[in-house]
């Protein structure tokens, strides 16, 4: 399996985004679907909220390089960009490599425990003779620290392609329903004296680490919030 990361600043028209979600569900996802390519989720991103974070899934690289073909030639393709273009102003793209225990589409679709509001994303630049290591102590040490907080894995890659720097690790993180889930599943964090022991161990293997906050609340989206948090969502704002 492969993934693509799209990162998109969008044009909000009085929203967040809603127009651009309408578009993509009506005309974009259904072709793309057919050619092989996955939506696994679409998220608003945390303050940002003109920021859209796009995660895909692909079979291989035979897969994407078709997919690259028909993005770039295909009439109906150029149709689709001068229409979304009213709806967004960026699109950058990232190709990802999941490590073993990251969790497929598949997976994620069976499972219940993925689907929370709120999500947790990292992105970590490893200096070069770590990456192995330190995505070695997420699977032994964070995953299960984790778990014990009330946060799953949703994703776990390399970046091996795209608008990127190498020896990037990403990650998603499950991060409950509400800012007071949230808010517990921290303050059990900060005050497990195993995860200080691993952020010093492992701070020195990273040179940066960037956190943001991705909200699943797109209801077309496999990563996302279930279906009576969504609609709780949709009478607040609709008033």
């Amino acid at each position: 399996m492969l993934y693509i990361q799209e990162n998109l600043t969008v044009i909000p028209h009085g929203g967040f985004g809603g127009e651009l979600h309408e578009i993509m569900r009506k005309d974009y996802l259904p072709d793309v679907e057919s050619k092989g390519m996955r939506l696994v989720g679409l998220f608003m991103v945390g303050i940002r909220y003109n920021e859209h974070f796009a995660l895909w899934e692909v079979d291989d690289w035979a897969t994407l390089d078709r997919l690259q073909e028909y993005h770039e030639n295909d009439p109906w393709m150029e149709i689709w960009r001068l229409e979304s273009v009213h709806y967004r102003t960026d699109w950058v793209r990232r190709i990802l490599a999941p490590v073993p225990f990251s969790p497929t589409l598949a997976e994620i679709e069976r499972d219940d425990k993925y689907r929370v509001m709120m999500y947790l994303y990292s992105l970590s630049r490893v200096l070069p003779d770590k990456v192995d290591a330190y995505i070695d102590s997420i699977e032994t040490e964070m995953i299960p620290m984790a778990k014990g907080w009330g946060r799953d894995l949703a994703g776990c890659f390399k970046t091996v392609a795209g608008h990127a720097d190498s020896n990037e690790v990403i990650e998603v993180w499950t991060s409950g329903n509400s800012n007071t889930e949230f808010g517990a599943i921290r303050e059990a964090a900060l005050k497990d004296p195993a995860l200080k022991r691993w952020e010093v161990k492992v701070g020195e293997w990273r040179s940066q680490v960037t956190y943001r906050m991705l909200y699943g609340v797109v209801d077309f989206s496999p990563l996302r919030g279930k279906d009576e948090y969504l609609q709780a969502m949709d009478i607040i704002m609709a008033r």
